[in-house]
């Protein structure tokens, strides 16, 4: 028999579909009860909390939903609603994020996995008709309604339906809320109302508005993040490395979604409440009843203690709740919500650990200290243990079972797409953290999972979709991965790639790009003006934000970087010019929540780079940008050296200073100059960093495309263009990094001895390169920029098998 908390949450979801048929049909009478009538006709008790008008109800289920709705439709002018029964077009979340900026845009009707194009907001005067538009959309919502009757559907997958068919469809809350994100919104609020009423003995509407309604503190905001993250991902021996960065990484994020699913498995609720989910954070919404506070203490407790136990103290959960109203949702005080959550969270990151937790690790043999065996660790993340086999990618080393299994599933998530939870141990299982249990991890095929011979707690459904009846997750993953013949580009091989192929000329380097968004934690707290500040509109920016870094991130490194109905396809940025595969010979290490770690060849992370940022800004109207940090190593280098040096640049950008002397962020840094010999000091000392504006219309779309389009970089070539040896390259970069009057007497001399023979067709060429480059040098900025062209070009004329320092 159903529990009634899912009852009343599956309502919730389900009414808002009455208003997606009701525009797809606006001259018939109650399209939406009509069609929904179709489908859960056999639940005649539902139907009929379908049928009812919110703020008519008093029954015991009835109130509930009508409050639901009213909390996640709050909060928004009358003018600014979308007429409930009109059929409109989305707007996108950020024309009210941020400064004003007049524009506005928009999106087509249309489902989330409609064709395989991004889908930008355009101008919502070139938007036109949304009837067609919410019929196409409710057509395939019938589909799958007709496959399985929304009676039956888990709520998982309900969810993923709904996420699939109402994303693009404006919602009542507001023009810029999609109806999924409402519908969401309303079943977590129906959920922790229904929680907390039964804990309060709380069973009418008109108890619970004499009681205060809105101005109950109904509601747990919950927020808990991951520390340690990165030296996990990045304590991996260097053979194999690729393979062990995916597998640590995706199992951080899958642990996260687990402990995420303990706690609203405990409460009964679904994942309706989970409000963002990425980068080693989450936030929930929960009810304020005493057991559930119970149960996070319990959660927090446990989930660290089974940490202290696999990976002592390196890894750490903090979290934190704070008690809500209904109206600080509705209203300005979500934002207050928000900071007293965050400053609990940061609070608690200060005051690591329960008592008992501290006493056992101050025990030498306690548990979390005992040496296992004094003469056995493992050569990964150097823990004693009794039990060591051999490493998958490099036999001379043995491993534990958890760094060994994590190689292996690094290896496993690259050809399976579900992830199976279990409390049943199986060959090759990772442990994870559970509520009074250990559960396990496995990588299987979704067809498979139906089949399996050991009992499944939950499926995460990875860019896919799960049609059966366990409990299961979609989750969007960035897990895009350069291949051939379908193995893996490993580092040697990525390196090799440089210039499109391993026959091209280009510098064999890896490229690493880190970056997150600037400023999104403010962007949370106070991103919206005023009175546009409602819990489903921040949902609704959570929403928008994780398809970008989750899903059209993996577009974007295959080379699709046009939007879906665009008059003219864009393609892909190029640095040089040349031909090249669309697709980037780059590796998602992770994308997540405001955070991106991508290697790959060096040209291609550059190009990519641009891509994602061109692509950022257009899909968040401007209003929100990212900074970055983009080294080149050699393959050898250790992974966890390319991440800290790469971080390094990423906090210079975020660093970098506008003529006001305030941080300008919204730049890219690049690790140095290339010349031979040079020291680390060196290269830092000489390290680009320039907004992005100025890295592609100046460096790239200047400098570069001018000393492409007037030189040859190859040593005695003839035609019309100026040769350009190494050498001479190098001796201009060497003059380009100097200052003062002598310098420049010698950077025109040097400029002098690139003079072709007098009849050569290569003097117009260097006319202009002359006159050109003797302006540029004049000032420190475009010598700056001139500088970093070069070294772009001393990269891309590299043969593979020179020997560098570079």
């Amino acid at each position: 028999m159903e529990d009634l908390c899912e009852r009343i949450e599956r309502a919730a979801l389900l009414r808002t579909v009455r208003i997606l048929a009701a525009r797809a049909h606006p001259a018939a009478h109650d399209a939406g009860t009509a069609f929904l009538a179709e489908y859960c006709a056999e639940d005649a008790a539902l139907l009929q909390l379908l049928r009812a008008d919110a703020g008519a109800s008093d029954d015991a289920i009835g109130w509930i939903l009508d409050a639901a709705q009213r909390l996640a439709g709050a909060g928004t002018s009358a003018s600014e609603h979308a007429a409930p029964h009109e059929p409109t077009h989305l707007e996108s979340v950020f024309n009210r994020f941020g400064a004003a900026n007049g524009s506005k845009e928009g999106f087509p009707i249309r489902s989330l996995t409609d064709g395989a194009g991004m889908l930008f907001p355009r101008p919502v005067g070139d938007l036109d008709d949304a009837v067609r538009g919410h019929r196409e959309v409710c057509d395939r919502l019938a589909r799958h309604f007709a496959r399985k009757s929304p009676v039956h559907m888990p709520l998982g997958e309900l969810l993923r339906v709904l996420e699939e068919t109402m994303s693009y469809v404006p919602s009542p809350a507001g023009a810029d809320i999609a109806l999924y994100d409402y519908a969401r919104m309303t079943a977590a609020y129906a959920a922790a109302l229904h929680r907390y009423a039964a804990a309060q003995d709380i069973h009418s509407a008109h108890t619970y508005e004499e009681r205060g309604g809105e101005a109950l503190p109904a509601f747990l905001l919950v927020s808990a993040d991951i520390s340690g993250i990165q030296p996990f991902i990045y304590a991996i021996p260097s053979k194999g490395a690729l393979k062990s960065l995916r597998g640590r990484s995706f199992y951080l994020e899958i642990l996260l979604e687990n402990i995420v699913d303990e706690i609203l498995s405990a409460c009964g609720i679904s994942r309706s409440a989970l409000l963002y989910t990425g980068g080693g954070h989450f936030y929930l919404l929960l009810p304020n009843t005493v057991d559930v506070q119970n149960l996070l203490t319990r959660c927090h407790t446990e989930a660290n203690s089974w940490m202290l136990e696999h990976f002592g103290s390196s890894l750490y959960l903090a979290m934190a709740w704070t008690a809500c109203t209904g109206a600080e949702f509705a209203g300005q005080g979500t934002q207050e919500a928000f900071h007293r959550v965050s400053e609990g969270l940061s609070a608690e990151k200060l005051c690591r650990y329960s008592e008992d937790q501290l006493a056992a690790m101050f025990v030498p043999e306690s548990a979390w200290n005992k040496t296992r065996d004094k003469d056995r660790e493992c050569a990964v993340c150097h823990t004693s243990t009794t039990h060591l086999m051999p490493y998958s990618a490099d036999s001379s080393i043995e491993a534990c079972g958890v760094c060994s299994h994590l190689f292996t599933f690094g290896e496993r998530i690259l050809t399976k797409n579900a992830f199976c939870v279990s409390a049943e141990r199986s060959a090759e299982a990772l442990s994870l953290p559970g509520i009074g249990r250990t559960l396990y991890l496995t990588a299987e095929e979704l067809d498979d999972v139906d089949r399996l011979s050991y009992k499944i707690e939950r499926i995460y459904a990875k860019n896919a979709a799960y049609t059966g009846d366990l409990p299961a997750a979609h989750l969007w993953l960035g897990d895009y991965s350069a291949r051939e013949n379908k193995a893996l580009l490993e580092m040697e091989n990525l390196a090799q790639r440089s210039g499109g192929t391993e026959d091209s000329k280009g510098i064999p380097r890896i490229g690493v790009m880190r970056a997150d968004v600037d400023n999104l934690g403010a962007a949370f707290l106070a991103g919206f003006p005023s009175e546009y500040v409602t819990m489903t509109r921040t949902a609704a920016l959570s929403q928008r934000l994780s398809l970008f870094f989750k899903h059209y991130i993996n577009l974007l490194c295959s080379g699709s970087v046009s939007g879906v109905g665009d008059r003219q396809k864009t393609a892909p940025f190029s640095l040089f010019g040349r031909e090249k595969k669309a697709e980037r010979d780059v590796h998602i290490v992770y994308s997540g929540g405001d955070d991106i770690f991508l290697l790959g060849a060096w040209d291609d992370i550059v190009e990519l780079a641009v891509d994602l940022r061109r692509a950022f800004l257009r899909f968040t109207g401007g209003k929100l940008r990212f900074s970055a940090g983009l080294g080149f190593f050699k393959d050898k280098c250790p992974v966890a050296e390319m991440a800290r040096r790469t971080g390094d640049l990423e906090s210079r950008a975020k660093d970098q200073r506008g003529a006001d002397g305030r941080p300008q962020k919204d730049s890219v840094a690049l690790f140095g100059a290339v010349t031979e010999g040079r020291s680390l000091a060196e290269f830092e000392r000489h390290t680009p960093i320039y907004g992005w504006d100025v890295f592609i219309d100046h460096v790239c779309g200047e400098k570069l495309a001018f000393l492409r389009a007037h030189c040859i970089f190859e040593e005695g070539a003839k035609g019309e263009r100026l040769s350009l040896g190494k050498s001479a390259v190098y001796r201009l970069l060497t003059l380009l990094e100097q200052d003062g009057q002598i310098q420049l007497a010698r950077f025109a001399y040097a400029l002098a001895r690139l003079a072709p023979p007098a009849q050569s067709p290569a003097q117009e060429a260097y006319r202009r390169v002359r006159t050109q480059l003797y302006e540029w040098y004049r000032d420190p900025a475009e010598r700056r920029q001139l500088s970093t062209a070069l070294q772009l070009i001393i990269y891309s004329i590299r043969e593979k098998g020179e020997g560098s320092n570079g």
